[in-house]
């Protein structure tokens, strides 16, 4: 099957509900993707934008929007990723003119978290070389599989593991109980691991 034909059909299949092949479709376009936007990050911008957030936002909106997605031409999947990576590249440029007059960098740093961080510890630490170099294939491939989770899943995990609260605060802040927000994390990373496959072992503890 030619490769545009492999897209098409994984297209299908996430259309369909198929968290899956969604996980695989964006993963086809990740390395492309994220040179693409780490060339257009305006200048402004530098330092405080990460390409891995704006990569992540990406794939979010992309797998909440794919049901509307038409596969028109060759190349369409990636011509519509790339038009959700500008439009919030300039959204970001339009918040920070805005914040400009008010905030320090930092400030406007801090509103967005990134994805990679929170990749990173639900890996945990590798410290061989070999290990290394697995594990920033499977960053890729996890941070594709983040973004088809349902909104309240990738909520807990960003809660828990990059904001470090507690999950009492969880439970708190979303208006749910302790053992509910506990069980919410424990089938993210249930999902994590089923769309990840083996790759999935590494994070596994």
């Amino acid at each position: 099957m030619a490769a545009g034909d492999v897209e098409i059909q994984l297209i299908r299949e996430a259309a369909s509900g198929n968290r899956s092949s969604l996980s695989q479709l964006l993963l086809l376009h990740y390395d492309g993707l994220k040179r693409f936007i780490a060339g257009r990050i305006p200048a402004n911008l530098q330092g405080l934008l990460r390409p891995d957030d704006v990569l992540h936002q990406t794939f979010v909106q992309a797998a909440h929007k794919i049901k509307t997605f038409e596969p028109r031409h060759a190349g369409a999947f990636y011509g519509w990723l790339s038009t959700i990576a500008e439009n919030l590249l300039k959204d970001a440029e339009k918040r920070r003119r805005r914040e400009r007059r008010a905030a320090d960098p930092a400030a406007y740093a801090g509103h967005h978290s990134s994805m990679l961080v929170l990749v990173e510890r639900l890996a945990g630490d590798s410290t061989t070389p070999s290990d290394r170099v697995q594990r920033r294939d499977n960053v890729r491939c996890m941070q594709a599989a983040l973004a088809t989770l349902p909104q309240e899943q990738r909520d807990v995990l960003e809660l828990y593991y990059l904001q470090e609260q507690s999950f009492d605060q969880i439970a708190l802040a979303m208006d749910r109980t302790k053992d509910a927000v506990r069980g919410i994390c424990y089938r993210a990373r249930r999902n994590l691991r089923t769309l990840m496959g083996r790759s999935s072992m590494y994070f596994s503890g």
